[in-house]
């Protein structure tokens, strides 16, 4: 079946009726460490740590890495975020390795595997039909810096985000000699194929009552240069896609906080759905009195879904799907993910930075550097860790006992064989045809047609023991 024939669970719109004890379910990921991406040590390009602003791509067998270093901190006067981007390998998605790269930074780091970027990489995704590049990505660019990004022919028009392209991944040029977008401190790049564009998912501030919180709004192109979705007068020039809402500060208000924004989000694509993992950053006491960020709070992700991109919908209730790790795990502090998810074997991948450290640990709550933490305390505190599902196993239908859900499939307007994702150890699951006008089954394609399915597959083929899907005419309502 075309990937673009998927169809989630996590979006019930094309259910028609069901019967029996049918719930849906919303299975929580597997978390996994990775190794060889922890702090260098001190006076390292990486003393800080590791950060999974950025992404992985699967390439030939071998996974590549794009993310985000801090150094040392060497003042407490000095800006608390301080990034680098660098580039990792890895064979098995888990285990990595940090090459030397020697592109940059040489001098003031030996062995190192900086790239040039004067910023820290927000997504980098394979370039569109046509581009002349291989790879293009967002920067979230804040100030070239001599003997890291200096004399690469960068210009610098102010901090904000940049598009960069490279045809190897590891030498980039700069796309956009200006900002795409001014606000924020985080964004997320991610390419939408069956639509030919790049979306970006840009943070921003907005005002819910007098609560200013975080949000997102959303930008495409189809070329990296030109966007949509930006313009106008007003504080908020932009189109709106990620809000929380008064659900939201519910549901922080029920963990002992106050109110609830979005600090980042993975976009990933299902045939036509898009599935979001948002980081949900419910914050607490001090709140500034501003039109600015708050420090103070915790994390969680939840799911979301949408039909164009844009317009964004959820499960019933708002489920979390990761929340943070027992006390003294690496994430059981904070964590942000990276742009999208991995497909390997039968299993999709996100990768996320963990710290056991709350957010806004040692800044203060106008984001300045407390002088009561050492600045050696802040070393080596993160690491990026993975939260690993079965293919699309973002929801799924359940039921104890005969439980039949009818799904308007459409005509049969490709392919030959109906394939299931699906766990059934025991009874089995059966699938039918029906006449999309009347709801009677086809000939050859009822329940007792059906050969039962029993296991765990994400890609089962459907067998009927006396007929063929190839059978039926392609454009047979059904």
């Amino acid at each position: 079946m075309p990937s673009d024939k998927r169809y989630l669970f996590i979006d019930t719109h094309r259910i028609r009726q069901w019967g029996g004890d049918v719930y849906q379910r919303f299975p929580r990921p597997e978390k996994m460490l990775t190794t060889g991406l922890l702090a260098g040590p001190a006076g390292s390009w990486d003393a800080r740590g590791p950060t999974m602003y950025g992404s992985v791509l699967k390439e030939g067998g071998k996974f590549h890495m794009w993310y985000g270093v801090k150094p040392d901190a060497l003042s407490h006067a000095e800006e608390p975020d301080h990034f680098y981007t660098c580039y990792a390998e890895s064979d098995d998605g888990l285990n990595w390795r940090k090459p030397d790269l020697k592109i940059t930074g040489q001098k003031r780091y030996p062995g190192n595997n900086l790239l040039s970027l004067p910023g820290v990489v927000m997504g980098v995704v394979h370039a569109l039909p046509g581009a002349d590049y291989r790879y293009i990505a967002a920067l979230m660019q804040y100030h070239i810096e001599d003997d890291i990004s200096g004399g690469f022919g960068y210009e610098d028009a102010g901090p904000g985000t940049y598009i960069y392209v490279s045809d190897d991944g590891l030498q980039w040029k700069q796309h956009t000699p200006a900002p795409v977008a001014c606000w924020g401190d985080v964004c997320n790049f991610t390419v939408d194929p069956l639509a030919n564009r790049y979306l970006l998912y840009q943070k921003v501030m907005d005002f819910h009552g007098l609560c200013a919180r975080r949000t997102f709004c959303c930008l495409d192109s189809s070329d990296g240069l030109h966007w949509n979705g930006i313009g106008g007068e007003g504080m908020t020039p932009w189109r709106e896609s990620l809000q929380c809402d008064d659900f939201d500060d519910l549901q922080a208000a029920q963990a002992g906080y106050i109110v609830a924004n979005h600090y980042d989000v993975a976009i990933y694509q299902a045939g036509k759905t898009y599935i979001s993992v948002e980081d949900i950053f419910q914050m607490g006491e001090p709140l500034r009195k501003a039109y600015t960020q708050s420090p103070n709070g915790r994390y969680i992700f939840r799911l979301g879904f949408s039909h164009d991109g844009i317009i964004w919908r959820y499960p019933k209730g708002r489920p979390t799907w990761l929340e943070p790790g027992a006390p003294g795990e690496w994430d059981s502090g904070f964590a942000v993910n990276a742009n999208t998810f991995v497909e390997h074997n039968d299993h999709l991948l996100l990768y996320y930075t963990a710290t056991p450290y709350p957010h806004g640990w040692s800044i203060n709550t106008d984001f300045t550097q407390r002088t009561d933490i050492p600045l050696d305390a802040q070393s080596n505190s993160t690491n990026i860790m993975i939260a690993r599902i079965r293919k699309d196993r973002f929801a799924s239908l359940a039921s104890g006992f005969r439980g039949t859900v009818s799904l308007d499939g459409g005509p049969r307007d490709e392919g030959d064989t109906l394939y299931i994702n699906a766990r059934s150890p025991q009874r089995g699951i059966r699938a039918a045809v029906t006449d999309l006008n009347t709801g009677k089954p086809l000939a050859g394609f009822a329940f007792d047609d059906c050969v039962p399915f029993v296991g765990d597959a994400t890609r089962a083929a459907v067998q009927f023991r006396s007929a063929r899907l190839a059978e039926l005419p392609a454009a047979r309502p059904r």
